[in-house]
């Protein structure tokens, strides 16, 4: 069983690239230039991080958390440096109204009458996933708003369960077995880093 650790506050990367990773394969018709696509497992982030170049006192603290991952055996909980809080004026205390499976869900106990309460590109955590809203929504006069995100849900999402707009995170797993950590002498180059989400 792996064990789980929460990225150190104190580890910064200097550079962040998200990228949504959809496994599908497509076939070309032979009588027309069409091309149908399918998924074949379920999306998930790959976030390749570097560490810019790092000084003698944060050298030791970089090797020793990624060190504790062991490889692709522990998960390590983060969240989105580059965006750490909601777009749009996100009031109230949102909670999903009704279960919710797939790329949407209605919220309920935002503020009432609000039109853009939360925009398309802000981060939510909901059911412990991570999911980046597509699209603008602007609550009703009762507080709710249905969202549309991606990925889509891997399991229902229960109606009261809390939704987190805060620096939500996902569980991630190191791509590399054996990451080495050079030094070339006073100096700590830059180390890259890739991790994939994996389910909580």
């Amino acid at each position: 069983m792996p064990n789980i650790y929460n990225w150190p506050a104190a580890l910064r990367p200097e550079s962040v690239d998200w990228a949504l990773v959809v496994p599908q394969v497509g076939t070309r018709s032979l009588t027309d230039p069409a091309i149908q696509t399918v998924g074949i497992s379920f999306p998930r982030w790959r976030v390749t991080i570097s560490t810019g170049a790092m000084k003698a006192s944060e050298a030791p603290k970089w090797e020793a958390f990624i060190n504790r991952l062991r490889g692709r055996i522990h998960r390590a909980r983060f969240w989105d440096w580059r965006r750490e809080a909601p777009l749009g004026v996100a009031t109230g205390s949102p909670t999903v109204r009704v279960n919710a499976t797939g790329d949407s869900g209605e919220l309920q106990g935002w503020t009432p009458n609000v039109t853009g309460i939360l925009l398309a590109g802000s981060w939510m955590g909901i059911n412990s996933e991570l999911k980046q809203l597509v699209a603008d929504i602007n609550s009703d006069a009762l507080g709710r708003a249905t969202a549309s995100f991606e990925p889509p849900l891997r399991a229902t999402a229960p109606a009261g369960g809390a939704v987190v707009l805060v620096k939500p995170t996902a569980l991630f797993v190191l791509q590399t077995e054996s990451p080495g950590w050079e030094q070339s002498g006073a100096r700590f180059p830059a180390k890259t880093l890739t991790f994939e989400e994996v389910p909580a």
